[in-house]
């Protein structure tokens, strides 16, 4: 076989990749808070984009080409506005997902756009992280050079739930410092706030927090931490009160204050900050028992194109020039606007279909949820599936029974005895359901709520009571004792 470089000439058909499309992929996938930033931006580098002041929705339906240039250079784009759903879902079809950060249609760096970004950064406040709020309290404990030294080190070993993950030989070998100097620092440290923080684990935890509370190693919840441990969540307070030689009131009393320690103190600065929804789409029922679809004001700032650039591209007087800029950036605008029409109509439709689907979910809750497929509602609106998981993320709808991501009504099914289907979402209600009325003394097991399950008409495994349960943070029958 003759080995070598060669040359081949080969024909194919192949999507050109258009950084608009991906553009308008970005603004259907983006939620609310996201979109106005990517609608900020395009204000700023489209000279001819402008806001549109005192009107929320005139301008939601797609324009008409606001001279013959444009229609030319349309078809130079090789970009047709009226079949704009058509090139989404064919771009669906062959996108792979990317990081919002590469995608094409970002806008362009300026001085002024990087000045007002750093204003903003500079702005915004951020709580400060749990490393950070020791090493304050260190500055100011007065330890001498040694201590401080140790004290940095085991500040270093705290983990995120606010233990010491390293003992005082390991801090000592690394910090070069002598154990006493170890000992010490942690004594002064574990002093600090959060109550428990540096603790070496659970129970030196909660016996930290219990003595800064004032109650020290004689009260009865030291001694139940102390000794009894690992008893607190399988024995009752008759089995702990003998074990502890306490009286059995006692014991209760002492088992409530010891439900309100911290066991994880350090979480508190890791937490993730609270989200804050804002519905695009209300789903409602009408005084004649239909349920309807109406879109809600969404603070987006509302396009138009600048009648004076628009005027300047009309003039026969304006230089050849400047007229191919501004065709290009009424076009680029055209676009924009052309996408958050697209992006809404979309939304409504999703809306549209949930609602026709979700009647009795709507009228008795959760338990009437029915079960949901993206590929099933792509295939009736004539999209690809993508362009629904795109577009149902991060989106919510105000309902009869609450505000909902619109992802949240896309769940599997499962067959009911009569040959119904029900939502996994209704299931794992049902799970809750009977768990909220199991007696106390005598809980349940897995096969046990299968069993009632089954008699309600809920064909369900054990196993899968066993993972819904899992989900819903209950413990298995044996730890609710």
């Amino acid at each position: 076989m003759k080995q070598g470089m060669f040359q081949n000439a080969q024909l194919r058909q192949e999507m050109k990749l258009a950084p608009r499309m991906m553009q308008a992929l970005r603004f259907l996938q983006a939620p609310l808070p996201e979109l106005r930033d990517l609608i900020r931006g395009e204000l700023e580098q489209n000279p001819v984009l402008e806001e549109k002041v005192g009107d929320s929705d005139a301008l939601l339906a797609p324009l008409e080409p606001v001279a013959a240039t444009l229609d030319e250079a349309d078809r130079e784009n090789d970009f047709d506005p009226d079949d704009f759903g058509r090139e989404i879902d064919a771009l669906e079809k062959m996108l792979e997902p990317r990081p919002l950060d590469e995608a094409p249609g970002t806008p362009v760096s300026s001085p002024e756009a990087d000045e007002k970004r750093q204003f903003f950064l500079d702005s915004l406040t951020a709580a400060p992280s749990l490393h950070a709020h020791l090493e304050e309290q260190l500055n100011e404990s007065g330890l001498d050079e040694a201590q401080k030294k140790a004290g940095e080190y085991i500040i270093g070993n705290v983990d995120e739930n606010g233990w010491l993950a390293a003992d005082v030989a390991e801090v000592a070998r690394e910090a070069g410092v002598p154990e006493a100097a170890v000992e010490a620092a942690l004594a002064v440290i574990q002093e600090f706030d959060p109550p428990g923080v540096a603790a070496r684990g659970l129970k030196e935890c909660l016996l930290i927090q219990l003595r800064r509370s004032g109650r020290g190693a004689e009260s009865a919840e030291a001694r139940l931490v102390a000794g009894h441990l690992e008893a607190l969540g399988e024995a009752g307070a008759a089995a702990l009160a003998k074990a502890a030689g306490l009286a059995a009131d006692e014991v209760a009393e002492a088992l409530k204050a010891i439900a309100l320690l911290d066991p994880k103190p350090g979480l508190k600065f890791s937490a993730a900050p609270a989200v804050y929804v804002t519905p695009e789409v209300e789903i409602r029922k009408t005084a004649e028992g239909e349920y309807v679809v109406e879109m809600l004001r969404d603070g987006l700032p509302r396009l138009r194109i600048s009648a004076e650039y628009e005027s300047m591209l009309e003039d026969p007087e304006t230089a050849a020039e400047a007229k191919k800029y501004l065709a290009e950036k009424v076009r680029s605008g055209k676009f924009v606007m052309d996408s958050l029409h697209q992006r809404r109509e979309t939304v409504k439709r999703l809306a549209e279909e949930i609602a026709a689907a979700q009647k009795e979910f709507f009228e008795q809750g959760i338990s009437r949820l029915k079960p949901l497929t993206m590929g099933a509602v792509a295939e009736k609106l004539g999209v690809h599936e993508t362009t629904v998981g795109r577009a149902v993320s991060g989106k919510y709808v105000r309902t009869p029974q609450g505000v909902f991501e619109l992802k949240f009504f896309f769940t599997a099914g499962l067959k009911m005895a009569d040959g119904e289907s029900i939502s996994t979402e209704a299931v794992k209600e049902a799970v809750a359901k009977v768990l909220g009325h199991e007696d106390v003394r005598k809980p349940l097991s897995d096969q046990a709520i299968a069993d009632k399950l089954k008699e309600q008409g809920f064909q369900v495994a054990r196993r899968t009571v066993a993972k819904y349960r899992e989900q819903l943070g209950v413990p298995p029958a044996h730890k609710r004792k």
